[in-house]
């Protein structure tokens, strides 16, 4: 069975252990749901007012599932990280921390012409033959190592107001199309924080991302070429509104984006679910930092 994203967003429940199931209850509302533990990827807690064990949080680890508490407008704020890792974490670590600089600066230019490149796609798919994708997939191979002219952030601007209107700012502090992004994102971020732990890498060394409040630089580093997947999923759901001025993220819409876990992608092994492939994809920055040299292995198709 394909992993779960589990969400709580509502207060008064009471989350337990049964058996080998998380068992989420309200008594009041005279609900109960029961989830095998195993087919846990991440529990997202968005509500205020949840109680939560120690053993449940344990039994999650140990099982490589995280748990991810989220603030306004479901920006994470903090996300649970496994201490059991790969069997050769150690080694990996050190391979990782000796990482020269030029390697970092060149690793994080491939990651950002894959992600512009994925964006122009996005374009390509959702407009044809819009003007911007010529432009994006130019800033793509005119990126330098550690991309010093930010060609990331000039992409940005050019992709976000094609896919989502000129008059579109992304701001993850906003409503609206904006809490969309956030919540596919933040469950972009749950996968990519599994297959990052799960490879024997320390989320706290980053390639790029590096800010003091970041507590996992190197899943913001590596989340990047996945983002246009995420966006293409939220695209699709906001041309599902008709007659409507406002964008909420209602349960059905939450149910959906969920399903960015599981959505197809081509890589060398054939088709795999994007978990997985982001999960190898991983692996191939562990043999980048083995061998010295950029060695990633991105998924063949994302829209």
């Amino acid at each position: 069975m394909d992993k779960q994203i589990i969400e709580v967003g509502n207060d008064g429940f009471k989350l337990s252990l049964f058996r080998g199931f998380l068992v989420v209850e309200n008594v009041e509302k005279n609900i109960k749901k029961e989830v095998p533990l195993d087919n846990i990827l991440s529990l997202v807690l968005s509500a205020n007012n949840v109680l939560i064990s120690k053993n449940i949080i344990y039994e999650l680890c140990q099982r490589g599932a995280n748990i991810i508490f989220c603030g306004k407008n479901y920006v994470p704020s903090a996300i649970t990280v496994s201490t059991e890792g790969h069997w050769l974490v150690s080694e990996r670590i050190k391979y990782q921390v000796d990482c020269s600089l030029p390697l970092k600066k060149n690793l994080w230019k491939s990651l950002v012409q894959n992600k512009i490149w994925n964006q122009a796609l996005v374009l390509e798919k959702f407009f044809g033959d819009n003007p911007s994708i010529n432009k994006l997939n130019r800033l793509a191979r005119e990126t330098l190592s550690g991309d010093t002219s930010n060609n990331e952030g000039q992409a940005a601007k050019i992709y976000f107001k094609a896919l989502f209107g000129k008059n579109f700012i992304r701001d993850r502090y906003e409503t609206d199309i904006n809490i969309l992004l956030n919540y596919s994102y933040t469950v972009l971020r749950a996968i990519v924080a599994r297959a990052v732990i799960g490879n024997g890498l320390l989320p706290y060394l980053g390639l790029k991302h590096c800010t003091r409040t970041n507590t996992m630089p190197l899943v913001d580093d590596l989340i990047e070429p996945f983002r246009a997947v995420a966006d293409k999923f939220v695209f699709e759901e906001i041309n599902r509104l008709v007659n409507t001025d406002k964008i909420d993220l209602t349960p059905d819409i939450k149910r959906r984006l969920t399903q960015i876990i599981s959505y197809p992608v081509e890589t060398e092994k054939g088709t795999q679910s994007l978990s997985d492939a982001i999960y190898d994809f991983v692996g191939t920055l562990v043999k980048s930092f083995e061998n010295k040299r950029v060695e990633l292995k991105y998924p063949i198709r994302y829209s």
